[in-house]
């Protein structure tokens, strides 16, 4: 097998070379473009004149082309991205092991990892879908930011304190145990299946807007982006996706605002821009119908926005394993809450941007002296925005290379988050437990070994050491392992692109995907946290429930679409369900159907009403006030997980009572649960008593 540096050195000259590949056609379309460029039209014509001659002539003649400055600000984008990757790839010890390379050691600072979420959760989806949601609907789809003053608190104070407490790779580790294996094996599943698709549009989405831009084609786009996204995932791991992402967020907030402020400029002044969508309608903030067929609604917008943001920042592996990079779990909470206002201020831009496309493109004279501007032909409505960028701002050099990076780079962060967390949670959740029987067999015959020749202090050593290599090299394949699933699964995602474009609008693509799928995981989550007497029954059954629920309305709503991609009227009224009700809907099926099979379970079979769950795998507001005196190992499902020992039971059991006074000291800090991180008490407590756990 080649050594880890020939291969990264391999890795480097093809991901150099697929660059360089980029550079070239950009090139040679740029040529192509050139060559069968009309003559420039008369400075005297007016461009708003212009603008209606495309509408009349179905032509793209307004379009202006990428200049040297336009491709080489692009070009520089995606290489910085790149080349972050393949310096976190190389520098120290490079990723060799899965805890750098899945988490990151655990060492990262809340600003950074809130960065990352923000810029996982604003793709090129939220950057072309939501203008043009508010272009063609109104204002209203805006009220969705009040959902986040609901969903990220809730993230920070009941899911990420247990997640943390835990000392979690995989969220998905919580069902194993708290219900069992199959349990988790199933939200596994569908966390892959989720997180495939949503790859799939976001990939699309700036795909579509290059191609209106630049006629560089989709799949070119798609498979260019995709492989180099690939690739420095694939390499730097965790560390290199995070610190990326924090270029990246840059890059498209920075975009934003320019393209915010000049837009506003050229429909002419805020004022005029509120007015006109006053006039025309759409400053529809508020619609107070209760009925959930409504396509948006504020109920909709608030409550089921709440559950959609929730299967994003709380349960899925893409946003949790990056909390738990988090030095501590203070860190943690920070860089939840710190995403509340960076997600506010960014949907509020493209919500702005919606508003002054609405005004600019208002097809008659509205007086005041503006000028009629006719919409332009467009395969969707999705590429309005670039559409605007490219005929209004595009004979400025560098304002088109600056937006499609904007896009580019919500795109990149989100597909390399997507693909490190597809990695964590096949590793962990499917690979490492089909293999875990022999390593369980094996460790336990180390640990016994060690218990037997305690006296034996070179045997003793020797069987440690020997078990610590063991663990060493099947934790070096396992890296490897993490980096060839990234690459797989980027190889899928790109051909999944390329049917994202028979699924919709951008906006309406992804609330169904993340709420289909993601609302029985939320489901079920919610289930093992927040209700005590949840049983592996109920949630196994509840979860089976929201998902075939979940595939029955979607399927069903897609199957009777009319010509505009709406529901139509004379269908059953579970398919015209809006889409920002879905993931409510599922979730809430999952678990009301959980919580009652549990209780039948219970009724039915008495030991499981003897059963107790461990106080760490409940929200820490329903834990016991001293729990942590009175668990005696393990009280879950899972045997592999020993709360309380060593720690708890070691401790409390201890004869040595001014030790105990110093044990107590630290254990007390849990009672009023301001600390739930059991891997830093194990270290408090190992330093006091001199004892490495």
């Amino acid at each position: 097998m080649l050594p880890m540096q020939s291969i990264q050195r391999v890795a480097v000259f093809f991901l150099s070379s697929l660059v360089f590949l980029v550079l070239v056609v950009f090139y040679l379309d740029k040529v192509r473009e050139t060559g069968h460029r009309q003559p420039p039209i008369a400075d005297h014509i007016s461009r708003r004149h212009r603008a209606n001659a495309v509408k009349m002539s179905g032509t793209d003649s307004e379009l202006n082309p990428f200049t040297w400055l336009d491709y080489t600000i692009f070009s520089a984008m995606l290489a910085v991205s790149a080349f972050t990757g393949l310096y976190h790839a190389c520098v120290g010890e490079g990723q060799k092991s899965t805890a750098k390379f899945l988490m990151a050691d655990r060492s990262m600072m809340s600003i950074p990892v809130a960065i990352s979420v923000i810029a996982s959760y604003l793709s090129a989806i939220t950057i072309l879908g939501i203008p043009s949601e508010v272009f063609t609907y109104g204002i209203q789809y805006w009220m969705v930011i009040w959902s986040f003053f609901i969903a990220i608190p809730v993230t920070a104070m009941i899911f990420i304190p247990v997640f943390h407490g835990l000392g979690l790779t995989s969220a998905y580790d919580y069902l194993h145990k708290r219900f069992s294996p199959l349990v988790r094996s199933i939200g596994a599943l569908l966390f892959i299946l989720q997180t495939l698709l949503y790859l799939a549009v976001v990939l699309y989405a700036p795909a579509l807007a290059l191609e209106a831009a630049t006629k560089f084609p989709v799949f070119a786009t798609v498979m260019t982006t995709g492989a180099i996204c690939t690739i420095y995932t694939a390499l730097g791991g965790i560390k290199a996706v995070i610190w990326t992402d924090v270029f990246q967020f840059i890059v498209l907030f920075g975009s934003l605002v320019t393209i915010t402020i000049m837009g506003i400029i050229q429909a002419g002044g805020m004022k005029y821009v509120w007015d006109f969508n006053y006039d025309g309608g759409h400053l529809n903030f508020f619609d107070f119908s209760p009925d959930p067929t409504h396509r948006l609604s504020f109920w909709g917008l608030i409550i089921g926005g709440n559950f959609n943001t929730l299967t994003v920042w709380a349960v899925s592996q893409v946003s949790v394993q990056r909390f738990l990079t988090a030095k501590n779990l203070k860190e943690a909470k920070k860089s939840v809450w710190f995403g509340l206002p960076g997600t506010v201020i960014v949907l509020s831009l493209v919500g702005l941007i919606g508003m002054v496309l609405f005004a600019y493109y208002n097809t008659t004279v509205a007086g005041n002296g503006h000028q009629p501007h006719y919409t332009p032909n467009f395969k969707s409505s999705d590429q309005i925005l670039v559409y605007f960028v490219s005929m209004e701002f595009g004979k400025i050099p560098g304002i088109q290379g600056l937006f499609v990076a904007c896009l580019f780079a919500g795109t990149l962060s989100t597909v390399s988050s997507g693909l490190n967390a597809l990695a964590a949670v096949t590793l962990m959740d499917i690979i490492r437990p089909w293999r875990g029987g022999s390593k369980s067999r094996a460790e336990s015959t180390v640990s016994e070994e060690i218990t037997t020749n305690a006296t034996e202090s070179t045997s003793t050593l020797n069987s440690t050491q020997s078990a610590v290599a063991v663990n060493q090299a099947q934790d070096r394949c396992d890296t490897v392992i993490s980096k060839l699933l990234t690459a797989g699964y980027g190889v899928v995602s790109i051909a999944l692109a390329f049917i994202a474009s028979k699924l919709g609008s951008l906006v309406k693509m992804a609330n169904t995907v993340l709420g289909g799928i993601g609302g029985p995981l939320l489901g079920v989550f919610s289930l093992g946290m927040l209700y005590r007497r949840a049983n592996t029954g109920g949630a196994l059954i509840g979860m089976l429930v929201g998902f075939y629920l979940s595939l029955w309305v979607t399927i069903g709503a897609a199957i009777n679409q009319d010509e505009n991609g709406n529901v139509k009227e004379d269908a059953f009224a579970l398919y015209r369900i809006s889409f920002m009700w879905y993931s409510a809907f599922t979730s809430l099926a999952t678990f009301v159907v959980g919580v009652i099979v549990s209780e039948i379970i219970r009724c039915s079979i008495p030991d499981e009403r003897y059963k107790r769950v461990d106080p760490l795998l409940l929200a820490t507001f329903l834990r016991p006030k001293g729990w942590h005196k009175i668990s005696t190992g393990t009280e879950s499902h899972n045997p592999d997980l020993q709360i309380g020992d060593p720690v708890f039971q070691s401790l409390l059991a201890s004869n040595n009572h001014t030790m105990d006074q110093e044990n107590e000291s630290l254990l007390g800090d849990l009672e009023g649960n301001d600390i739930h991180e059991l891997g830093s008490v194990q270290n408090e407590v190992a330093d006091v008593r001199h004892v490495q756990y």
